[in-house]
């Protein structure tokens, strides 16, 4: 009975007083704020968390009057509570403060002055009438101090003061009460404040997709230490600008524009509106060809990636349209797939003059293949042109695997990246990096791929800028303990010291200066066909 009682008594605080909800009406645009109560009496039996009469201030109040205790390390309005990070004193009983109990009561501060708790709401907004334990005096008994703290949350006036909080904040964002009354003023700041939001939000969401970062993390809750890339990036602006974090928090939950749905909407209005954007300069371009290629994702998901080449104002541009995911890699699949890719563009297929493709049968076949499936689609004006910068890998990477001389160099190289990648001697390799060039930041050996040539060339660079320490490295594990790691480094040191091998390492050095050229060449979405 008694329990119902107090929970009646509770409600009717907060409902509306019929004569002053006029003087208290805040824009339904911001978060729903119930109106304060200049003097309400509620008969509860009088204890340390509970008020007989509470008095907050309404919302043309500009100061509010609260007997709020003089420490130099405690916040003021408008401030987050303090909530330091350190080793706590001990009292006498051997207790201390942790700062656990931040997560669970986000109104606690903590004076490293008087090692003392205080509520910030009750402190700064709880007037005369607040539990003088937690605005006053300070609770620095740490003796249950949880049951202390729920008693202390659940309060009548504890619950007055945060709402009181509550008000005088949006009060602080949308200005005086003659602001407040007048609805184009409101209706304008509102408007603004939005956009401005918005326009944070799209900023950070573009900044992520442009430097290909995730935008969520594993745990975004206020107590992790990582929130992911997109609530980081927002806490960083909102370091240097309170403008950003004043907003975020006047916002109601539903129009923050935080949550995961939002930003994978926000991705895709981006999206969207980028392909306007390049669908409108293709519908002008006298001519146009159409890239396309598979590749994998990190969630072992194949997808066909599609671009568009052509001419604007002078000048080449490739843009991406998108990606798709393939459930098959027949010809059929691919090139119904890569039809719905460029169905949104409406583009004249006969204007279409070129498609590039790898060289694999599935995409090059004359009769089958996905390059002429596309021209009985109505892309037949669409000439097939294999990659000229894949045809170039392939010719070189065929060639150097037929000759035994040049297979047995590159199987020595891969030999020696492995072997200089154990921890130890990797090690090693380092500290005599930095002997011979003092000064001068270590090198890593690269590892190359069988199947791309180019990716040769990094590997045999670094092996020639750093052959002499290579040699050393080997020769002090020619002398190791262990007998396989002495008999691998000696094997190792005489094939690096042959004629033969230090002659082609030298030649392959020079000859991927030119196939380099070649490669990058090839590459370049500025390059005209004619001059490579």
């Amino acid at each position: 009975m008694t329990k119902r009682l107090q929970q009646s008594k509770v409600q009717a605080y907060f409902k509306r007083n019929r004569i002053e909800i006029e003087d208290h009406v805040v824009s339904s645009n911001y978060e729903k704020v119930e109106p304060v109560v200049t003097s309400l009496q509620v008969s509860t039996p009088l204890t340390s968390d509970s008020c007989t009469t509470i008095s907050t201030p309404s919302l043309n109040t500009t100061h509010i009057q609260s007997p709020i205790v003089t420490v130099n390390d405690l916040s003021k309005n408008g401030e987050k509570p303090r909530q330091p990070s350190i080793i706590f004193p001990k009292n006498e009983a051997g207790r201390h403060f942790s700062t656990h109990w931040y997560a669970q009561f986000s109104w606690i501060e903590y004076s490293k002055e008087l090692d003392a708790i205080f509520c910030q709401p009750c402190r700064l907004f709880g007037g005369s009438t607040a539990e003088a334990t937690f605005s006053t005096k300070g609770l620095c008994d740490w003796r249950k101090l949880g049951d202390k703290c729920r008693k202390h949350d659940s309060s009548v006036c504890h619950m007055a003061a945060v709402e009181t909080q509550k008000v005088w904040a949006i009060h602080q964002i949308i200005g005086t009460v003659d602001k407040q009354l007048d609805p184009n003023f409101r209706n304008e700041k509102f408007i603004d404040d939005n956009r401005k939001h918005l326009m944070t939000v799209l900023d950070i969401i573009a900044f992520c997709a442009k430097q290909d970062i995730p935008l969520r993390g594993d745990d975004e809750s206020d107590q992790s230490l990582n929130k992911g890339n997109f609530l980081e990036i927002l806490e960083l602006l909102g370091k240097y600008d309170s403008n950003v974090t004043k907003r975020i928090e006047s916002l109601p939950g539903n129009a923050k524009m935080l949550s995961p749905d939002i930003q994978n909407d926000l991705l895709t209005s981006l999206a969207s509106v980028l392909l306007d954007y390049v669908k409108s300069e293709v519908e002008i371009a006298s001519c146009y060809a159409i890239l396309a290629d598979e590749v994998k994702d990190a969630s072992k998901k194949e997808l066909l990636g599609a671009s568009l080449r052509y001419i604007h104002k002078g000048n080449v541009r490739e843009r991406a349209i998108g990606f798709i995911e393939l459930k098959d890699m027949d010809a059929g699949t691919i090139s119904e797939k890569l039809i719905e890719l460029l169905k949104p563009f409406e583009l004249d297929p006969l204007k279409c003059v070129g498609q590039g493709y790898d060289g694999a049968s599935v995409m090059s076949g004359i009769h089958g293949g996905v390059q002429a499936r596309m021209k009985g689609a109505g892309y037949r004006n669409a000439t097939y042109v294999h990659c000229a910068s894949h045809r170039l890998n392939l010719v070189l990477a065929a060639t150097a695997e037929r000759h035994p001389l040049m297979k047995s160099f590159f199987d020595i190289l891969d030999l020696t990246y492995s072997f200089m990648n154990g921890t130890k001697r990797h090690a090693v390799f380092i500290d005599v990096q930095g002997e011979r060039y003092p000064n001068v930041q270590a090198l890593e050996l690269a590892r190359s791929c069988s199947t791309r040539w180019s990716s040769r060339s990094l590997e045999v660079e670094r092996f020639l800028r750093r052959f002499d320490c290579i040699l050393d490295t080997l020769s002090i594990f020619g002398n190791d303990n262990d007998a396989d790691t002495s008999l691998a480094a000696k094997s190792l040191l005489g094939s690096l010291q042959t004629k033969k091998f230090m002659t082609i390492l030298v030649y392959f050095g020079r000859l991927y200066d030119y196939s380099d050229f070649c490669t990058k060449a090839f590459r370049s979405r500025q390059q005209l066909f004619l001059l490579v």
